[in-house]
């Protein structure tokens, strides 16, 4: 007996993505089930419920991230979702958080710490071993679905509206538990200088898009060019189930739009783009990662709505730094 419509038995998970089988990063206006949605649910529903363990040997320490925290897997063309890794629990992959403690050690250490190339053209490898960073409990299930809105070219280049809203799947203001080994045995206090590396690399931002606020941490012990503390009010961004959140990004699109206003009327559109890019970091040509991140840190948070019947809006009440 044939199965009706074979494909749509199998899990969103593993779908291609193009039209009629699953496309995650596509809002569709209306749609009783966004493909994001679903492909969200499935996931969380067969996940194990049980947080994944470290051997023995692995040293760990946990941080909470502000915000929100997305990686890219690479594995679907044009959607950004994260990297899946044991009992099916989000995970910061370890090559990834080798690379930022690399470039934040000094020569010396990143030879004995992460390795180095020797003179014969072979490797020898570091005395460290990086096993990634998983969440700390289940409330990572929670508010998956992320809405991505582009406004630059609309709101600061041209009169033409930008091709709507995208979706991607990223954790909401997460705590992570990373953790760390060592093939050769070390004293306390080397554990130590080794965590505050990795405290020093973690504060430039870990994942996709640190320059809009992603995967930026409570605390931050690197360069803190400036900082202040704000409080104000709004209308809230609102999420496919139409409750409203509080975009940490907005501070970042405010000094991007505000800096290529600036530079464009000091130089061709061109080098204005090219400045911008380097300072926040850009996709033009090739990834470009920026000077500059930005953190928001929320200290009070009190949302409401405003309007009435049919015209009902979410609002954001915070203060922050």
């Amino acid at each position: 007996m044939a199965i009706p419509e074979p494909a749509k038995k199998v899990p969103m998970l593993f779908r291609a993505q193009i039209n009629g089988r699953c496309q995650i990063q596509r809002l569709v206006p209306g749609a009783t089930e966004q493909d994001a949605t679903r492909w969200a649910s499935e996931w969380v529903e067969n996940t194990y419920p049980q947080l994944p363990q470290p051997p023995a040997i692995v040293q760990t320490r946990t941080y909470n991230l502000t915000w929100r925290f997305i990686t890219n897997s690479g594995i679907d063309d044009g959607v950004i979702r994260p990297v899946i890794g044991a009992l099916g629990w989000p995970v910061y992959p370890g090559s990834s958080m080798k690379g930022i403690f690399r470039r934040a050690c000094t020569k010396e250490q990143r030879d004995l710490y992460c390795g180095k190339s020797l003179p014969d053209g072979d490797f020898q490898p570091g005395i460290l071993r990086f096993h990634g960073g998983y969440p700390t409990d289940t409330a990572w299930t929670e508010n998956l679905v992320d809405i991505v809105h582009p406004q630059q070219n609309w709101q600061v280049k041209s009169s033409q509206k930008e091709t709507g809203a995208f979706i991607q799947i990223s954790l909401h203001q997460p705590e992570l538990r990373f953790g760390i080994s060592s093939n050769t045995p070390l004293k306390d206090s080397e554990w130590e200088i080794i965590w505050k590396i990795w405290e020093k690399a973690i504060s430039t931002g870990i994942g996709c898009r640190v320059s809009a606020g992603y995967g930026q941490p409570e605390t931050h012990t690197g360069n803190v060019l400036y900082h202040a503390k704000l409080k104000g009010q709004g209308q809230a961004a609102k999420l496919i189930d139409g409750t409203g959140e509080f975009r940490a990004n907005i501070f970042r699109a405010a000094v991007r739009g505000h800096a290529l206003r600036i530079f464009g009327g000091l130089s061709n559109a061109e080098t204005a783009d090219k400045i911008v890019n380097n300072l926040f970091g850009g996709i033009q040509g090739e990834a470009i990662i920026g000077l500059l991140g930005m953190s928001f840190q929320l200290l009070k948070d009190n949302p409401g709505t405003f309007g009435r019947a049919g015209y009902i809006q979410p609002t954001y009440n915070i203060e922050g730094e």
